[in-house]
């Protein structure tokens, strides 16, 4: 239920001509969850504690010209920060996971959620209810004077 709801949140998100060129591939099977999320790298020690998880994957075939194959990632990311948002106003916690783009975890991941060619993995969100007593690392931010760039 509240998948659904987090999903009707993110599906209000712009995208590009309004195509909605995403899916959300969503795994709440402890076993299934972790062997996607393994596909990305960067996750042992990490990825055992994940029960539930999303990947984001970009339709192609919304964008047959050329110019347009950017725009999954787009749409993609714009939903994703949607979908992230709708979870925590619904009491839930989540995590951005990179995806690599690396070949030979493409083709891993790709046999696992049974993609068509035109199917691309854009990233990964695990999703679930924080442990209180868990803790984050910490990453500094940018200050916004670091990230601007007048002209």
């Amino acid at each position: 239920d509240i998948f659904k709801k987090a999903i009707n949140l993110a599906s209000l998100a712009p995208s590009s001509c309004n195509r909605q060129s995403f899916y959300f591939y969503f795994s709440n099977k402890k076993k299934k969850s972790i062997e996607i999320a393994e596909c990305a790298g960067g996750t042992p020690g990490w990825s055992e504690s994940i029960n539930s998880i999303i990947v984001i994957v970009g339709d192609l075939s919304a964008y047959p010209n050329e110019r347009d194959r950017h725009l999954i990632y787009i749409d993609g990311s714009l939903s994703a920060m949607q979908l992230m948002l709708a979870f925590e106003t619904l009491g839930c916690s989540t995590c951005a996971i990179n995806w690599p783009d690396i070949e030979h975890r493409e083709i891993r991941l790709k046999k696992i959620l049974k993609l068509k060619e035109y199917e691309r993995p854009i990233m990964m969100i695990s999703v679930g209810y924080a442990d209180e007593n868990g803790k984050i690392p910490y990453s500094m931010k940018k200050k916004p004077e670091e990230l601007i760039r007048n002209i």
